[in-house]
């Protein structure tokens, strides 16, 4: 009974508690509500007899028999946040951050938490990411599969609001969003900022050297410089502006190269992007340079919350390049020892320890592979240097190089590089794999071009026609590369159906997926047709 009695009252002195934490959480959620309804005007003012009862801190009587009120603390002050009305100012904390964007920045120096190979972390990848792509036959084939269908499509500007459904009923044809959002545009002026806009990117990309010359960017390094994320995880370049009469113009795109990103700078939000700090060699030495957010364009690939590194295309290649390594080298080596054999000096009767070591380095400076090669005792067969083989059954490491290689095209998801050497594979299957793999690449080249329409054409556009000027969007137009013949016997059985093929968007959408220039307004007439 006495056990009894004693475990009964550990779990009253239990409830107890529960109990008291119970009772001071509604006292809390009643002055929140409180005082809610008094920032947002909502209910009558509090008074002595609108205010919410106070609980009895000591629960019901059979609670208090229990002494719960013993060791009562007051309630930590809280501060709710002010709950907007429709049609108000939101107020106090409203529009602050209170999450945390699960990634540590600390002083500027990244810490990628989900990393669990700390060779592979931030800028201590850079070394092992170059000897793959540079010293790998598949990550290099894998990445040129990934970038070639990028660096060969149609680059385009086009005008704010070109492409898009048509506006409704009723509202003006020519009304276009703003850069900023908040301003109105004629179509006339979409289409000269856009103009203006594919000039400077395309064919004025050229800034004075030096040596007082002209030297003049390719619109193909910038595409080539921002793929590099792909093979480091992220790429930056940086906005070189010139002042060309009443025009602010591009000088040109500098490519930054990931092998200087040194730290980055982040508001108190640890997730905004102030200035990235980049080491490397300038003027003849070694420096620190800071380069403000407002002056680069920074792509990063699967970028997870403030990760700025990204996660490169080439981490996902690196457990299979590791290993198929290995194996290189043990292929190696063992094709010497297999086909050169290994040399053995047979020892005559009566050896000293001085022979034994002369025997053995003349065998072993001998091989004309790996150091290899061995010394017997005395006995059968007779003294003097042979070459030994290999005797028995070798494994054949080739299967697993295959294997390897066949991960390292799958990490990009680009399979159709694996039909001719894999087990299964027929031509309908490697159609379909093409056109998943040119899907991501898609993604991929949307992905560069809203990086680019957002900073570099933003700043280009508001320095010269100011931020309520239209915006126009960098495209990519046939990543996918859809096939000629299948759009025009589309648009044949469209037209031998009588559906109509003439109007504008589809006319618009026809000569993006082809890659043809805009239409002009002095259009060929066809013959028979009324003008």
């Amino acid at each position: 009974m006495k056990g009894h009695s004693t475990g009964n009252g550990h779990q009253t002195k239990l409830l107890g508690r529960e109990l008291r934490r119970a009772e001071r959480l509604a006292d809390r959620l009643d002055r929140v509500v409180a005082l809610a309804d008094s920032e947002t005007g909502v209910g009558a003012p509090e008074s002595e007899g609108s205010r919410p009862p106070q609980r009895l801190r000591g629960g019901p009587e059979w609670a208090q028999g229990h002494d719960t009120t013993a060791g009562d603390t007051p309630n930590a002050p809280f501060e709710p946040v002010p709950i907007p009305t429709p049609g108000s100012v939101p107020r106090g904390d409203f529009e602050a951050t209170f999450g945390v964007s699960g990634t540590l920045i600390v002083s500027g120096f990244l810490s990628d938490l989900g990393e669990y190979n700390p060779e592979l972390a931030g800028r201590n990848a850079i070394p092992t990411y170059e000897k793959m792509r540079r010293g790998d036959a598949q990550v290099r084939a894998t990445l040129a599969a990934c970038k070639l269908p990028i660096q060969s499509a149609k680059w385009e500007v086009i005008p704010a609001g070109a492409g898009l459904a048509p506006p409704s009923e009723g509202a003006a044809s020519s009304a276009s969003t703003s850069s900023t959002g908040a301003g109105r545009a004629t179509e006339a002026k979409a289409k000269e900022i856009a103009a203006f806009v594919r000039d400077n990117l395309f064919g004025g990309l050229e800034f004075r050297t030096s040596s007082g010359g002209w030297a003049t960017q390719n619109w193909d390094d910038v595409v080539r410089n921002a793929l590099l994320m792909l093979d480091f995880g992220c790429a930056a370049h940086e906005d070189v502006w010139r002042v060309d009469g009443a025009q602010i113009r591009l000088r040109k795109l500098a490519a930054r190269l990931p092998v200087t990103f040194y730290r980055w700078r982040t508001e108190a939000d640890g997730e905004t992007l102030l200035a990235l700090e980049q080491y490397g060699y300038r003027g003849g030495q070694f420096l620190n340079v800071t380069l403000p957010a407002d002056k680069i364009a920074l792509f990063s690939y699967n970028q997870e919350g403030a990760n700025f590194w990204g996660i490169a295309l080439a981490r996902y290649m690196y457990p299979h390049w590791y290993v198929k390594s290995h194996l290189y080298r043990i292929d190696a080596v063992a094709c010497e020892r297999n086909a050169l054999g290994v040399p053995v000096w047979k020892l005559p009767p009566g050896f000293s320890h001085e022979d034994r070591d002369a025997a053995y380095n003349f065998v072993t400076q001998l091989a004309a592979h790996e150091a290899t090669g061995a010394v017997e005792p005395p006995g059968d067969p007779s003294t003097g240097l042979r070459i030994v083989g290999y005797e028995g059954h070798v494994r054949d490491i080739l299967p697993s190089i295959q294997h390897h290689n066949i991960m390292i095209s799958r990490a990009a998801l680009a399979l159709f590089m694996d039909l001719a050497v894999s087990e299964h594979g027929s031509r309908s299957l490697g159609q379909q794999h093409g056109d998943f793999f040119l899907l991501s690449l898609q993604n991929l080249a949307d992905q560069i071009a809203a990086v680019i329409t957002s900073t570099s054409i933003r700043r280009l556009v508001e320095f010269n026609f100011g931020e309520d000027a239209p915006l126009p969007r960098l495209v990519a137009a046939n990543v996918q590369a859809r096939g000629l013949g299948a759009i025009v016997e589309a648009l044949t059985r469209f037209a031998q159906a009588g559906l109509v093929v003439s109007e504008e968007n589809l006319r618009r959408f026809i000569r993006q997926e082809l890659a043809l220039p805009e239409e002009s307004k002095s259009a060929v007439v066809p013959q028979g047709s009324p003008e």
